[in-house]
């Protein structure tokens, strides 16, 4: 029988129920048969929900939700959720199926009136700035563009001749993709001269000159010929003629990066190459590797091979339920320990440094449920829900194979990982955490220790210190500054909102900017119902990302980061569409200063780049896309498109 015929059909009906809660019908049709004995709907919300009339609210871990009828015979649930929650296609429910005696039956959503304020009216189309034509075609805009008359006709090839040594390596390596390059010529009139001349320039700063018989490009250190040939490719995109011009370049900020989370899905070891490479071609210096979390552990470790064989992987039999999406099948991957290096290999050719992430104390799930033998405490009696609807998803500080678990994990990734900074997350450690374990009390008092709270700190503390004999500094999320418990060498990611950068670097800490209604490029991009995203910060269009300035009243800042959470990231074109181009706009802030940053013409920049991302085959969202992108077709018909969380 076709999976068509055996599948079971939803229908879907969102009402407001009151002032405060929205209420959902999801109605079921067996196409074949009738429903199986003692079944259970399971499906994956984004918010926490309770039961509605006739319905049983079996448990939520996470966005895994499971109901039941009260009724057996009943095929008619009701759930509620706070008001709001639903307010776009991509916020319906997703990975559905029924679970029964004679197991699990795909769901498939067959129709919805899901349209619902303040999403009845029309949305008016986006608004474009004045038309400008841009001097300047680069993005991010340099310091200093100075053009001068005539144009440069270019041959087949550059003839280099380089006083730079191996400090020219990346460059050449990187400008060799672009255009053929030599040493030596027969004929001067089939190459053009390009000249890496060694100069004293700022850290990264580079001098790029075309003039109509050759190219120059000078600066002081790897970095900054390097990205000297990255302006030189974009400028090479302008056909066979360059335009003559002088370029003094040197970045706003040192850290300029991107941060990708690889646990909520997963992304291959090609997309993430791809990606680094719109990096370098942009001027990001660092990614950030969200490598673990509640939902999947990412990365091979070889003394704890349950990491991965275990929390690598989630579906209806696993040890991790599905979620986001992810349907009943198993579903995940991890990063061997040889893919790592061959991604920090890719990344250093493109000087960018990675950064991995090892989320503690919360967001600890995958690792916990892998190794309960070592992280979980039988006597532990605290109750809790993190942000995310989890109750059992916080390292025990009381546990000495916490402490066992962190030497052996911190040892094998910077191992893996050259870099000089590895990420600990510390963010959402919820309330109710730790206050009824025996081991957490004994510690308390044994520390003197007055509330819970200070335990993350303790634990902060602790892997900070096991990092510093590594020779790596510690960065967390801005919750890892509360309680001052870190030695002010931590680096702090300031997230939650534009203000808490002053905030944070006021406590001495530096810091990275990245508040969420700017830089979390998984928001939806604007208000309309067919755009996917999640808004709980807003929402945030092109515009909005390009006009953050970060805060600098603090004093100095170590730089500006954009983000992609991958809650609804099921395949590479969502990925794609979520980040380009709003990730121009973030590299813009990172690299140029302030008063070279201009609106207009930073969007008719755009318009000019997007022919190069199309020859990246990178699925960007357009600039003035149609009123239903190509994706979303079934759901503009009330017939929602499942992710499929493998693709």
């Amino acid at each position: 029988m076709p999976e068509s015929d055996r599948a079971i059909g939803a229908e879907l009906h969102l009402a407001e129920d009151g002032s405060d809660t929205q209420l959902l019908r999801i109605s079921l049709a067996y196409a074949a048969k009738p429903l199986p004995r003692n079944w259970t709907l399971h499906l994956d919300l984004l918010h926490a929900v309770t039961a509605g009339p006739g319905t049983r609210l079996l448990r939520q871990v996470g966005s895994h939700v499971i109901i039941a009828p009260v009724v057996p015979q009943g095929s008619t649930l009701f759930i509620r959720m706070p008001a709001g929650s639903l307010q776009r296609l991509s916020d319906l429910p997703r990975g559905l199926y029924v679970a029964g005696d004679d197991g699990v039956t795909a769901v498939r959503v067959v129709a919805h009136d899901f349209l619902v304020p303040p999403h009845t009216a029309p949305v008016p189309p986006e608004k474009s700035p004045p038309a400008v034509t841009p001097v300047c075609p680069l993005i991010p805009v340099p310091r200093h563009f100075d053009r001068r008359e005539g144009v440069l006709p270019l041959a087949g090839t550059f003839l280099v001749v380089s006083e730079a040594g191996s400090l020219g390596d990346l460059a050449l390596r990187y400008l060799g993709q672009a255009h053929p390059l030599s040493t030596s010529a027969r004929d001067l009139s089939e190459v053009t001269p390009l000249r890496l001349l060694l100069q004293e320039c700022p850290l990264e700063a580079y001098r790029l000159t075309v003039g109509p018989k050759e190219v120059t490009f000078s600066a002081s250190d790897a970095a900054g010929f390097f990205y000297g040939a990255v302006s030189l490719v974009q400028l090479l995109a302008s056909g066979t003629h360059l335009p003559c011009c002088v370029i003094e370049d040197a970045p706003r900020y040192r850290h300029r990066g991107f941060m990708l989370d690889c646990a909520r899905h997963f992304h291959s070891v090609e997309e993430i190459r791809k990606l680094l490479d719109a990096m370098a071609s942009y001027k990001l210096n660092r990614f950030h590797w969200h490598l673990t979390d509640d939902e999947a552990w990412r990365l091979e470790i070889g003394a704890y091979p349950a990491l991965t064989d275990i929390g690598a992987w989630r579906g209806h039999d696993e040890v991790l339920e599905p979620q986001f999406g992810s349907g009943p099948g198993r579903y995940g991957g991890y990063y061997s320990r040889q893919a790592v290096r061959d991604i920090v290999a890719h990344a250093a050719a493109l000087n960018i440094t990675v950064i991995p992430e090892i989320d503690i104390p919360g967001h600890s799930r995958a690792a916990i449920r892998s190794l309960p033998e070592l992280l979980a405490e039988t006597e532990d009696r605290s109750s809790y829900c993190s942000v995310q609807y989890y109750r059992d998803n916080v390292l025990n500080p009381g546990l000495p194979g916490t402490y066992t678990f962190l030497d052996t994990v911190l040892a094998e990734v910077c191992a893996l990982f050259p870099g000089p900074w590895v990420h600990m997350g510390a963010d959402e450690v919820p309330e109710g955490v730790w206050l009824g374990s025996p081991a957490c009390k004994a510690l308390m008092v044994q520390a003197g220790y007055r509330t819970a709270r200070q335990l993350q700190g303790h634990l902060l503390s602790y892997a900070q210190q096991r990092l510093a004999r590594s020779g790596r500094t510690l960065i967390g999320w801005e919750e890892a500054a509360e309680g001052c418990k870190l030695e002010q060498s931590a680096i702090i990611c300031a997230w939650t909102e534009p203000a808490s950068t002053a905030r944070v670097r006021a406590l001495g800490y530096p810091v990275i900017a990245c508040p969420a209604p700017h830089t979390y490029h998984d928001l939806a991009w604007s208000s309309a119902v067919t755009e996917p995203g999640l808004h709980w910060a807003g929402t945030a269009d092109l515009e909005t990302c390009y006009r953050f300035e970060p805060d600098e009243s603090a004093g100095d800042l170590l730089g500006v980061q954009a983000q992609l959470w991958s809650e609804l990231l099921g395949s590479a074109d969502r990925l794609e569409y979520m980040l380009f181009p709003r990730l121009l706009a973030s590299a813009e802030t990172a690299w140029s200063p302030a008063s070279r940053k201009d609106w207009p013409d930073f969007y008719a920049r755009v318009k000019l780049h997007q022919p190069l991302l199309e020859q990246r085959r990178i699925a960007f969202r357009p600039l003035q896309p149609c009123a239903v992108s190509a994706d979303q077709g079934q759901t503009a018909q009330g017939r929602p498109q499942q992710q499929c969380a493998g693709q």
